[in-house]
């Protein structure tokens, strides 16, 4: 009995022993695209970066707001994705909490057959999008207000499912224009496909690609929500600084190999995925604008109570930041 007690007093207070090597975390996170946007999730998941956090992990593919209803629904625990569907939610009445924004705005292209050389020529034709309610759902409704044509009367927005899908739709003529993110952007074209509108040249801030749980996920489980976190701004600046890693990782998640089309997807999101990764309220009101077209509830909506910070701004306070940047100097190039 002695010798038992002994043991347990020894392993309790032991420095080397820790308890989230001992017993990982399980967590769930759920993505909603197939595209170079969601690199660092990838990232860190094969860099083991998961497992540092004391952290059980394999991310899991559910096509655009899939994703999100399933954490919603308690069936997973995070969601990386756009910033529309949680603001969505929560103008609704649900609980979903962005903690996290490291792409700041649309990254996505217009792409369209031969037949469509100018915007004008779209007129009773149809635009596909991923899923309605997503930021491509959202990126089409902008593009065809710009140019002056108006959702479901002078252009039909049709479903998808995907990239893959949108890109064999634009093929078959299913539909006569797409909204793509690179790779998939960068293949159409190679295709002889033609690019009607560039997102990545605008400068408006909008709450993009980033991580959400929900408030109640957070409340009850900080420890969980800040490893989670950290793991994913690792995997940002990991993927930032290991370019031949990156290509790699692009590659298996996407299945392009095409090294073209994979240089093509990393210098794009390198100039978009920002090392720090705070949300900003400007970013969300504009969300908030965009939804309000839908939902009237939005504009009266306080953006700061779809957001927090706090775990961003913990890693900079702690210094996490600074070990990034000695472990991964070359995200900073």
């Amino acid at each position: 009995m002695k010798k038992s007690l002994l043991l347990l007093f020894m392993v309790a207070s032991s420095g080397s022993l820790n308890i989230a090597e001992a017993q990982p975390l399980a967590v769930r996170v759920g993505y909603t695209a197939l595209s170079g946007a969601f690199a660092p999730l990838w990232m860190a998941k094969e860099s083991g970066l998961f497992e540092r956090q004391g952290i059980q992990s394999t991310p899991i593919y559910m096509a655009a707001t899939l994703a999100y209803q399933a954490m919603l629904a308690r069936e997973t625990d995070f969601t990386v994705g756009t910033g529309i569907p949680p603001v969505q939610a929560r103008v609704g009445g649900a609980d979903p909490l962005i903690v996290g924004t490291y792409i700041s705005g649309f990254n996505f292209y217009v792409i369209a057959r031969p037949s469509v050389q100018q915007p004008a020529d779209l007129r009773g034709k149809r635009i596909g999008v991923n899923r309605f309610g997503t930021g491509t759902d959202f990126g089409a409704r902008l593009a065809l207000k710009r140019w002056g044509l108006v959702a479901g009367k002078d252009v039909t927005i049709i479903q998808v499912g995907g990239y893959p899908e949108g890109i064999a739709a634009l093929k078959g003529d299913s539909v006569q224009a797409v909204v793509l993110a690179p790779p998939f952007s960068t293949e159409a074209k190679r295709l002889g496909m033609i690019e009607l509108l560039d997102f990545n040249q605008s400068d408006i801030d909008f709450a993009g690609v980033g991580l959400s749980s929900t408030a109640r996920y957070v409340s009850a489980r900080d420890d969980a929500t800040r490893r989670v976190v950290r793991a994913l701004v690792e995997g940002i600046w990991a993927f930032k600084g290991n370019k031949e890693h990156a290509l790699r990782v692009i590659g298996k998640y996407t299945r392009m190999t095409d090294p073209n089309l994979l240089e093509d997807a990393y210098q794009t999101y390198r100039k978009g995925i920002r090392l720090v990764p705070r949300t900003t309220e400007t970013g969300v009101r504009n969300v908030l604008d965009a939804v309000a077209e839908q939902n009237p509830k939005a504009r009266s909506a306080n953006p700061q109570d779809f957001y927090t910070n706090r775990f961003i701004d913990e890693l900079e306070q702690t210094g996490f930041m600074r070990e990034l940047a000695v472990r991964y100097p070359d995200a900073l190039r």
